[in-house]
């Protein structure tokens, strides 16, 4: 389903049923960007079974709802404070770039990894687990859940691309305060 049919389905479901989510997806453009996260793929994601869940599959993506909610956040494996707001300052200051492509942008948060102690590959991690204290895909998971607070989303190279450097430092900010 293309993200103009699930926007139209979504919000037309919501103003009958869900007047709050009718009015987060108001603003059509942005909800398209977000509904368009992984839809033009091959294996398009598939992580809306029906309208009612449409509300709690996105709220994330808006600040309002983001802010609105005192976490928990489930870091995983990366449990150290320090080491967490070390992860995020860095990935601002010295690696984000929006401009970067998919892969440039994968690429540098394995040099994050290394630069902080893990493994740049989940393989190199298994090979010698005694040598890193964790690996890159715990290093985005912290990146993820400091985004979205969660530790499943889609892809999230999309949806940094969608939230852009300003919210993306608010919500790093927020989750450091937090710590």
């Amino acid at each position: 389903m293309t993200a103009e049919k699930v926007y139209e389905e979504a919000f037309s479901w919501a103003q009958k049923h869900d007047k709050e989510l009718a009015e987060m997806l108001k603003d059509k453009a942005y909800a398209l960007k977000i509904f368009g996260i992984e839809r033009g793929n091959k294996k398009p994601r598939k992580d809306i079974a029906k309208w009612s869940e449409v509300k709690e599959q996105i709220s994330y993506m808006y600040d309002e709802k983001f802010y609105d909610t005192l976490r928990e956040y489930p870091f995983q494996v990366i449990q150290d404070k320090e080491d967490i707001k070390e992860i995020l300052t860095l990935y601002l200051e010295k690696y984000y770039n929006e401009k970067d492509d998919k892969q440039t942008w994968f690429d540098k948060i394995k040099q994050l990894a290394g630069e902080m102690g893990y493994a740049k590959e989940v393989k190199e991690f298994k090979a010698n687990p005694g040598k890193y204290k964790a690996h890159v895909g715990d290093v985005s998971t912290v990146l993820r859940v400091a985004l979205t607070g969660r530790t499943n989303t889609p892809d999230m190279y999309e949806i940094m691309q969608i939230l852009g450097k300003d919210r993306m430092t608010k919500r790093f900010e927020k989750t450091k305060q937090q710590l």
